[in-house]
């Protein structure tokens, strides 16, 4: 009588053991069935590809003297006119990572397992999977972040000295006044000295003259025609100070352009299918920059994502193996796909990158066993490491 209750004692303490030896991960969905047990949500995640795209915004200011730049300095090529225009200076492509709401997960922890550290997960701050038992890589894990930041950079000083020392010129008229003393006549000439504001020509040739001067002494200084023994730090320093005089006074002839460079970012988030995507982001247009695809002004900017297809195979691989009766499921895992995407400027190619689409490739599932320890690339969901523990075997004994 008691060897039949100390088989029975083994074959309960068996079936424990190897409840506790299992787990089931569910997926979750509007169809999922309510868990009996608890457990443990995650997911994995997706991609999302942004582009970062810088454009110059170029200000040409004409200057004031811009009519007289031939005629006193001999310069054709000067801005004539104000203008705002726009180019497309760089595209950057990257990505990061999401989760997915369609690849999330609920671990069915059995009564049995309620040991601490019967089941151990590491998760990313937004709830990705990233290892499984795993006790070494205890350190916390965040989910990819993309932060952008729109910046302008100033790439020109656009002060210039738009004004010549005086506006107003002296002007001498002659006034011729009559006096009579007696029976005699005398004209007395009498200079009398007014005010008058200068003419945009006089102030050009001013300002002409100025250059020439200034240009004069810079040959002077470097040629060493001064008498004066200046050390070299002050000569270069001197040079330096009537440059930019003469850039200032050349500006009122030939105009000024500032430069500002402005950052735009765009994400997009491929959907779980194989084929070909083309999707329009912007329109650019040199007079009016990046503006919205519904705007009439400039030419379409185009992503396009062409998959790799490397996992087409495994995908019916995978298909074919799956049993639809199987009621216990283990951690599930992605093998990503790789995909070319491209931007696209009036059918020129801007900037291409070969870019990992986790959405693009295979969810395939591990051996419904507690007793492994697993660790995944957060930013792909794909395993990283994989071991299985041994199971212990129990035998039993007639006696």
């Amino acid at each position: 009588m008691m060897k039949k209750y100390k088989l029975y004692f083994v074959a309960l303490l068996m079936i424990a053991i190897t409840a506790c030896s299992t787990i089931n991960v569910k997926h979750v969905d509007a169809k999922s069935e309510i868990p009996k047990n608890d457990g443990i949500y995650y997911s994995l995640p997706k991609t999302a590809v942004t582009v970062e795209v810088t454009v110059d915004k170029i200000y040409k200011v004409k200057g004031p003297y811009f009519d007289y730049a031939n005629k006193y300095l001999g310069l054709s090529n000067v801005i004539s006119e104000n203008s705002t225009t726009y180019n497309l200076d760089n595209i950057k492509l990257s990505s990061y990572t999401i989760p997915d709401p369609n690849q999330l997960y609920f671990v069915e922890v059995p009564n049995g397992c309620k040991k601490k550290n019967d089941v151990f997960l590491q998760l990313s701050e937004s709830g990705i999977i990233s290892g499984v038992n795993d006790f070494n890589e205890m350190k916390p894990v965040s989910g990819t972040v993309s932060s952008s930041v729109e910046t302008q950079e100033d790439l020109s000083d656009p002060s210039a000295q738009m004004f010549i020392n005086s506006n107003l010129a002296e002007s001498f008229d002659t006034i011729i006044e009559k006096v009579n003393l007696d029976t005699i006549t005398i004209e007395k000439k009498v200079l009398k000295k007014i005010m008058i504001e200068k003419t945009i020509e006089q102030k050009a040739k001013e300002a002409a003259d100025y250059i020439m001067r200034v240009k004069e002494s810079k040959f002077n200084l470097l040629s060493g025609y001064s008498e004066v023994n200046y050390s070299k730090e002050s000569i270069e320093y001197m040079n330096d100070q009537m440059d930019k005089q003469e850039q200032e006074y050349l500006n009122l002839f030939t105009g000024i352009t500032v430069k500002h460079k402005l950052k735009y970012y765009f994400t997009y988030v491929p959907s779980d299918i194989e084929n070909e995507i083309s999707t329009q982001l912007f329109r650019f247009s040199p007079k009016q920059g990046v503006v919205d695809t519904s705007s009439f002004y400039g030419d379409n900017v185009i992503m396009q994502i062409i998959p790799f297809g490397s996992t087409s195979q495994l995908e019916s691989f995978n298909k074919v193996k799956q049993d639809p009766k199987k009621k216990t499921h283990g951690f599930y895992y992605r093998i990503p796909e790789y995909a070319k995407v491209s931007i696209i400027l009036n059918n020129k190619v801007k900037e291409e990158s070969n870019i990992l689409i986790d959405q693009f490739g295979v969810v395939s599932e591990l051996p419904a066993n507690k007793k492994m320890k697993a660790t995944y690339y957060p930013n792909s969901g794909s395993l990283k490491t994989i071991a299985f523990k041994k199971r212990k075997h129990y035998s039993f004994s007639h006696h």
